[in-house]
């Protein structure tokens, strides 16, 4: 899954009931006629230049005889369209949190939440404090666009509260849905054949970029300037951050990067014909494209894609999530990615831009039953070892070892924290550095409070609450005085970041720009300081497993 912590939340909440979150008459100023049509916005909040356009088609639904190609042009539709509440979701494995989640949405921070998923789901959202109707006379604001989380697999552009946020820091925020799963990057010999490109599997990465060439086209009329475009995201949308920036057909498409656990240089995806040892297996993009297919008892033939594009996307979600060896981690098509990440950024082939990156302290305390299949016992970190290292198991047994199984959760969690995310971050912010674009690098160590989490200590996703301000109270409880004060800094340092491509600015402690000569990292955590790099005597064994990868796939 800010600014100062703005404490209005009850106050929306209590507005809206009391006037309505959209008005009975459109306010004029709230109309914004873009490529494809009219919109009639809302405010989020009671200050009359707070405003959010939320389930904003950027392409034709992915449906039919689209379902497994490049987003297509939407047709314009007549009329005003309403935009005063969510798009669907992408569909995905249902979530048994989900009803607990909406609720606790509308009752604290965003009164219009809702939430249900659809195969017609590309939709973005936007919020701004500086739409040209109301101000006629303002100058465009940098855009942030932000990529959601949930391993490819889940997660929606309505799953982090951003806009309400970040749009009074002086930003215009926009939230992108993109295809998921098996629907939006399954490769497969038919797909492949089809395409003018002889290209497929990363249909949820052009997504991505059609949104950002949607942002390119309209956020003027919003009050964004489309020559300052900050893309962001955490966890695999920060994986798709790295993506974007390694992919030719995304240049220009954006300014500046911001990666929160989650590199895409540090590891293998899937080559499209190539076999490969990729994170989570051994074979080619389009061999996992054609166990799809069996899992969907679909026989290999001729009219295969055709019978494919028949299933149901609950069929498609309810197959793959049985079939644990899938994976949806972009494929290397010869087209939106032209060579594997790690080579590409090891070259500084990607994207020019400032970036920030980093990482948290304890990211893998809640990955443990998922990546152990559901046991933490000796055999089984064994076992996971030996797949990822072959060779190189036991060097990594003995830097991260356990005697017992009592011991295996502890040393597990310090061992994919590092390789899983550390590693990924210090090479990332190495590679840009050392390719001439400024790079500016955090270790994030603020814990949780133990007494309303069953995984403790900065684990993956906790930043986010300090970057959109809200807290979850039902988990965290009220915010705290160093609570707030954290959502100052860390909402401080990104809209600074996008405005200027520099985190520094007024009352912000001084964060240098990295330098792999010192390496030294940001702290942000209960002190903000910086520090050598953690860990970092144990990344060359991981760097050693990557490089020998990438040496056997190599043409």
């Amino acid at each position: 899954m800010k600014p100062a912590p703005r404490l209005w939340v009850p106050l929306v909440t209590l507005w809206c009931v009391t006037v309505g979150c959209t008005q009975s008459k459109t306010d004029s100023r709230l109309l914004v006629t873009i490529d494809s049509g009219t919109l009639a916005g809302a405010h989020f909040g009671p200050a009359p230049d707070e405003a959010m356009f939320l389930g904003i088609p950027f392409a034709a639904p992915p449906i039919g005889e689209r379902r497994w190609k490049p987003p297509q042009p939407l047709e314009k539709w007549q009329g005003t369209r309403k935009a005063n509440s969510y798009g669907a979701a992408c569909p995905q494995a249902q979530n048994p949190n989900t009803e607990a989640l909406t609720k606790e949405m509308v009752q604290t921070v965003e009164p219009y939440f809702t939430y249900r998923t659809d195969e017609d789901c590309l939709y973005l959202n936007v919020w701004t404090t500086n739409l040209p109707g109301a101000h006629p006379a303002a100058r465009n604001l940098p855009v942030m666009f932000w990529i959601h989380g949930g391993g490819d697999v889940s997660g929606s552009s309505q799953d982090e509260p951003m806009g309400p946020e970040l749009a009074p820091k002086g930003v215009v925020l926009v939230s992108t849905n993109y295809r998921l799963g098996v629907l939006g990057f399954m490769a497969h010999p038919a797909l492949t054949a089809e395409s003018p490109h002889h290209a497929s599997g990363n249909y949820g990465v052009l997504d991505q970029m059609a949104a950002l060439q949607w942002v390119q086209r309209n956020i003027a009329l919003f009050g964004g300037d489309p020559a300052n475009v900050t893309i962001f995201g955490e966890s695999a949308g920060s994986e798709a951050v790295c993506r974007l920036m390694a992919s030719p057909l995304a240049r220009g498409l954006f300014q500046r990067s911001i990666l929160e656990s989650g590199t895409c240089n540090d590891y293998i995806s899937p080559e499209l014909k190539t076999a490969s040892h990729y994170y989570g297996g051994v074979g080619t993009a389009e061999e996992i494209g054609l166990r799809i297919m069996r899992d969907l008892d679909i026989a290999d033939g001729p009219d295969a894609l055709a019978k494919l594009r028949t299933k149901t996307p609950k069929e498609i979600v309810e197959a793959s999530g049985r079939d644990s060896t899938l994976s949806f981690d972009g494929t290397i098509d010869g087209w939106v990615l032209a060579e594997q990440p790690a080579t590409t950024f090891a070259q500084g082939r990607q994207a020019n831009v400032p970036v920030i990156v980093g990482s948290n302290s304890d990211e893998a305390t809640d990955f443990i039953e998922q990546d152990l299949r559901g046991s933490p016992t000796l055999a089984h970190y064994k076992a996971l070892l030996k797949n990822e290292f072959q060779d190189a198991a036991d060097e990594m047994f003995r830097m991260y070892p356990a005697a017992t199984d009592a011991d295996v959760r502890d040393t597990f969690i310090a061992f994919d924290t590092d390789w899983g995310w550390g590693y990924g971050a210090h090479r990332f912010a190495e590679e840009t550095a050392r390719s001439g674009q400024r790079a500016w690098f955090y270790y994030f160590t603020y814990p949780a409070r133990a007494k309303f989490y069953a995984v403790h200590g900065a684990f993956h996703g906790i930043e986010l609450k300090f970057v959109t301000g809200w807290f979850y109270p039902s988990h965290w409880g009220e915010p705290n005085a160093e609570d707030k004060k954290l959502v100052d800094l860390m909402t401080g340092y990104w809209t600074q970041f996008a405005k200027t491509g520099d985190p520094n600015g007024p009352g912000l402690p001084q964060w240098p720009v990295y330098d792999p000569k010192t390496d030294l990292v940001l702290e942000i955590g209960h002190e903000i300081k910086l520090r050598p790099t953690f860990h970092a005597d144990r990344f060359p064994l991981f760097e050693r497993s990557l490089s020998s990868r990438l040496a056997s796939i190599r043409r």
